[in-house]
């Protein structure tokens, strides 16, 4: 399959899921999408680092077509959701984990990069 296409949909999936969340007022969606691109991106990292000298070199195109498209695609869900009056609470337990599970994705997406 194409990754641009693969890479299209996980921006418009993620972008949904945050959108709606916040214009419907749900945390939880938030939280499992932060924590899932989390755990994906450092199983992804950790493919790519490899074991014995081996590295996975489909790993890091992984990472380039699904995790950062589809953290991109939640920060503009929120944002087109921010524009439109439908703010996020952040001060709550939730919005912490959704804030560093996200942080943590980005710094495993760009520690990939950086092997």
């Amino acid at each position: 399959m194409n990754p641009w296409i693969i890479a299209a949909l996980c921006l418009a999936g993620s972008g949904f899921i945050a959108w709606g969340s916040a214009r419907l007022k749900l945390r939880w969606p938030l939280v499992v999408l932060a924590l899932l691109l989390m755990a994906i991106a450092f199983q992804l990292l950790h493919a790519a680092r490899g074991r014995d000298g081996f590295r996975d070199l489909a790993a890091i195109v992984a990472q380039a077509f699904t995790v950062l498209p589809a953290l991109l695609g939640m920060a503009v869900g929120l944002a087109i959701a921010h524009v439109r009056h439908h703010k996020v609470r952040w001060r709550r337990w939730a919005g912490l984990v959704t804030a560093g599970a996200s942080l943590t994705a980005l710094g495993a997406a760009v520690a990939t990069f950086l092997i």
